[in-house]
């Protein structure tokens, strides 16, 4: 869990190091999975790359870091989506994946029942998502109430913010069966630090627009070991309730 606590400060906005190492860590279980493999919502392929390694297919929208994506070269092949049709044939893939993405689409039925088509019978897919109790575990909430969750959720895009009982309802009729699921991040005081810390990247922004870099420095990292270790315990442990959601699950029909 350290090394892609590390991995993230090293490379990315420190917000990202309180959630997405954890993420990292609940798809290695699963390895490897087989191919060929879609990663929706790919973005610029630094999760992939450090979770997966490479990998088949990345697929995203025009408007999103797609573009840094193939500078990684953690795709075989990266292709743009329109949004409604992916554009492959009917059972092509044996896995998909999609990491924080499908609570950012607004027509995510259509998008679902698209993601069942291109999987092939008895393929998997797996995913993480905020769950519909993620607001309440905001910092700014307690200073501003539903005003703060209310502005964070619209400034994050999340237009889905499902239960387990809804996805699996929702799964269930597009012919999938949940086989595993876990929710993960059940602290406060790790989502509130999530929280406060987008405030606190503004000199990632700065420094992405001026050199293309999110963290100029990436060897202060080793002055930081003792907050590597405060993330480490208090995000390791997997919970019957909490703001993120994995599901991993099978296509049956």
């Amino acid at each position: 869990m350290e090394k892609y606590i590390i991995d993230f400060l090293e490379n990315k906005p420190i917000f990202f190091s309180f959630l997405r190492p954890k993420e990292v860590f609940l798809y290695q279980k699963y390895k490897p999975f087989n191919a060929p493999i879609l990663d929706i919502g790919c973005g610029d392929g630094f999760f992939a790359k450090i979770a997966f390694g490479r990998i088949d297919i990345g697929l995203d929208v025009k408007n999103s870091e797609i573009n840094e994506a193939k500078e990684k070269k953690v795709y075989k092949k990266i292709v743009i989506y329109d949004g409604k049709k992916i554009p492959f044939p009917d059972n092509y893939f044996s896995t998909i994946i999609c990491n924080s993405s499908f609570e950012h689409i607004p027509n995510i039925d259509e998008v679902l029942k698209e993601s069942a088509r291109v999987l092939k019978k008895n393929g998997n897919m797996y995913f993480t998502v905020p769950t519909n109790i993620w607001p309440k575990y905001l910092f700014g909430i307690k200073l501003f109430g539903s005003i703060y969750s209310n502005f964070f959720i619209k400034k994050s895009k999340h237009y889905n913010l499902y239960s387990l009982k809804k996805w699996t309802s929702v799964l269930n009729l597009l012919g999938y069966k949940v086989k595993y699921s876990t929710h993960y991040l059940d602290n406060k005081k790790i989502i509130g630090l999530f929280d406060i810390s987008h405030y606190l990247s503004i000199s990632s922004i700065i420094t992405k627009l001026i050199f293309n870099r999110w963290v100029l420095f990436p060897q202060k990292t080793i002055f930081l070991k003792s907050l590597v270790k405060f993330i480490s315990q208090n995000t390791s442990k997997n919970t019957k309730k909490g703001p993120y959601l994995f599901i991993a699950a099978r296509k049956i029909k």
